[in-house]
């Protein structure tokens, strides 16, 4: 048993998205479901890489997990997508609904915005005696925005008005391009409508301040109506004067058709919810509410408000400051799971950060390499809070995506996901539970964009100290790589009481390379020779370039006979590597090592052992070369 509804959607669509888990919740009780929502903040915007980045989110899931898909079609701002995630869905066979947009195969659930957009149009020409209108619509190719064009045309018509091919224009769904089509029309030599109707309440508030910044008053010297009677445009000042398309209802009949679809009903539903005209202040009328009670309760809890954000960003900041000098990976999780056990008011108890495995073990990668690998990437938690507890340990899987979640009989939960990426390339995600703070008070948008830049400071940071530890030819560990890694590796075995592998290699006759055949086959000895060292240590172990042509193998947890073989295998690996004779010299060298005494020798250094196992690396040269020498001559 599944137990799970997967709903897809877009956070900028907050008002709608909420009123229709509204009505998927109520379901829920009715048929115990858990709901997990995947959340983008894609828009239609020029920043392609970026929006594709948050699109990504929804390959997270996999329609096969669950009872059910719900996707808001018109809402994802990318139809490509919203298409592919219903066909994805009806091609594995898991009844899918497209909520907003009729998609061939798939079972639908529209609004019809023709009734409540007419009652707006109507109530502005025969209430408030409008004469002109300038349309401002989100993008010239979006159904919603074409279908409100026309209806507003249509109604103008049987009133005996036109809209003219110059009175609308597109606001992209945006603050920033409707206040400069404001302008425009501002500047032009028609100047003000009667009416700015926008396709959607962001556009009207948009509209309304860029108004005011011109010294125009809403409703006094133009009316401006919106769109989707969203919660700001409530509050808002004059609140806005709007269309309400029930999505509450909406997501009620999206779980229907789901659920009959499960008991049987294998037939396409086309369902359909009526819009209604929302009467607001920015049209000049008093409203259908009292909203100057709502403002009043609002700026009641604008104090809480305030000093919740504050503290919210301090927090951000503390973990900024708290993970600016973190060592290692290890070290992120530990400082990071502390912090939000101590701290989640905001987060809520259930809360988890997941990652690619790769993504800080191996911050050489870039994230365009990182995402290159697709599948082969193993997921795990960074984070991963449960009743507001630590729980370190858990695993994530493509089927479990959630750290530790199980469906829990009688209880039913939602579960948000909101992905995190570099442009166009993800490396994780974050979940939140149960509507916490962030949620409620629609805080996503902010929180995510400073989570991702602290999330990539600390892979920043983590490089920068790899690039500092690193020789930049060999890739090796340098000196000061001796310094943070080699040491505390002894100094932990010391207490530990366990072996180390101190070895010393030396490369023969490194001058002689350099000077017949030039410094280039010197690099080239030195890279085949680090390959012999790379190819044959464990992934523990700390291979340094000690000096030009020095090297220096610290390894854990060892004995004489795995010192051995380490020996033996990079001696092998260079005997096979000239038995190829790709070039005109044989590339050999000398290998000291000891295994450290932690028991006998308890006051010895990790430069003492060096020392004796350079002494040893050193007379099997000198023996080498006499042999060679006599050879010679």
């Amino acid at each position: 048993m599944k137990n799970k509804i997967a709903v897809c959607a877009n956070g900028w669509n907050y008002d709608s998205l909420c009123d229709a888990l509204d009505g998927i919740q109520e379901y829920a009780k009715l048929e115990d479901f858990d709901t997990f929502v995947f959340l983008s903040f894609a828009s239609y915007s020029e920043h392609t890489e970026l929006m594709q980045g948050e699109l990504n989110i929804y390959q997270l899931m996999d329609p096969s997990e669950y009872d059910g898909v719900i996707v808001f079609s018109t809402a994802i701002n990318s139809v490509d997508t919203a298409v592919s995630l219903c066909k994805n869905a009806y091609d594995k066979n898991i009844p899918v609904v497209s909520i907003g947009m009729e998609i061939d195969g798939v079972s639908s659930v529209c609004v019809s915005n023709d009734e409540g957009m007419r009652e707006l149009v109507r109530h502005l020409i025969e209430v408030h005696d409008v004469k002109r209108a300038f349309f401002i619509g989100g993008t010239p190719d979006h159904v919603d925005s074409v279908a409100r064009l026309n209806v507003t045309r249509e109604v103008f018509k049987e009133h005996g008005l036109t809209i003219s091919d110059d009175d609308f224009g597109y606001g992209r769904w945006t603050y920033r391009y409707t206040a400069e089509l404001i302008d425009r029309v501002v500047d032009s030599d028609k100047g003000l409508p009667d009416v700015f109707i926008c396709a959607n309440d962001i556009m009207a508030m948009a509209a309304c301040t860029q108004l005011q910044d011109r010294g125009y008053s809403v409703p006094e010297d133009v009316i401006v109506t919106g769109f989707d009677n969203c919660h700001e445009g409530k509050f808002f000042y004059p609140a806005i004067s709007s269309v309400d398309q029930n999505y509450k209802e909406m997501g009620y009949k999206a779980c229907e058709i789901i659920f009959d679809r499960i008991h049987g009903n294998d037939s396409i539903v086309r369902e359909t919810v009526h819009s209604q005209f929302a009467c607001g202040n920015s049209c000049g009328c008093e409203g259908d509410r009292d909203y100057e009670d709502m403002r009043i309760q609002y700026c009641r809890q604008s104090f809480k408000r305030d000093m919740n954000s504050k503290l919210l960003e301090q927090n951000e900041r503390g973990i900024r400051q708290m993970l600016a000098d973190v060592p290692d990976y290890n070290s992120i999780k530990e400082t990071l799971g502390a912090h939000y056990e101590r701290s989640h008011q905001f987060e809520g108890d259930g809360f988890h950060i997941v990652v690619y495995d790769v993504f800080f073990r191996d911050v050489m990668l870039s994230e365009e390499d990182l995402w290159a690998r697709g599948d082969s990437m193993e997921l795990e938690p960074l984070v991963s809070l449960i009743n507001g507890k630590l729980a370190p340990g858990l695993q994530v899987r493509r089927d479990v995506i959630v750290p530790g979640y199980h469906k829990e009989p009688g209880t039913q939960h939602v579960m948000f996901f909101m992905p995190m990426h570099h442009f166009a390339y993800n490396y994780g995600y974050v979940v939140l539970t149960d509507f916490p703070y962030l949620i409620t008070e629609n805080m996503l948008y902010p929180y995510m964009e400073k989570l991702q830049q602290s999330i990539r400071l600390m892979r920043t940071n983590l490089r920068l100290k790899a690039l500092s530890d690193r020789d930049q030819m060999t890739g090796l560990f340098n000196r000061f790589g001796y310094e943070n890694k080699a040491l505390p590796l002894y100094e932990s075995s010391l207490r530990a009481k366990t072996g180390v592998m101190v070895m010393f290699v030396d490369i023969n006759y490194m001058k002689r390379i350099n000077d017949e055949f030039g410094h280039l086959h010197g690099d080239n000895a030195i890279m085949t020779v680090v390959s012999a060292i790379k190819a044959n240590i464990r992934e523990d172990a700390i291979a340094v370039r000690f000096g030009g042509d020095e090297f220096l193998i610290i390894s854990p947890v060892a004995d004489e006979k795995e010192a051995s073989v380490v020996r033996n295998s990079i001696l092998g690996f260079l005997y096979d590597k000239n038995l190829e004779k790709s070039v005109p010299y044989e590339i050999s060298v000398s290998i000291g090592f000891v295994v450290t005494d932690p028991e006998s020798r308890p006051d010895a250094t990790l430069e003492d052992y060096i020392r004796e196992a350079d002494k040893l690396m050193y007379e099997i040269k000198k023996e080498m070369h006499m042999k060679n020498d006599r050879r010679r001559s």
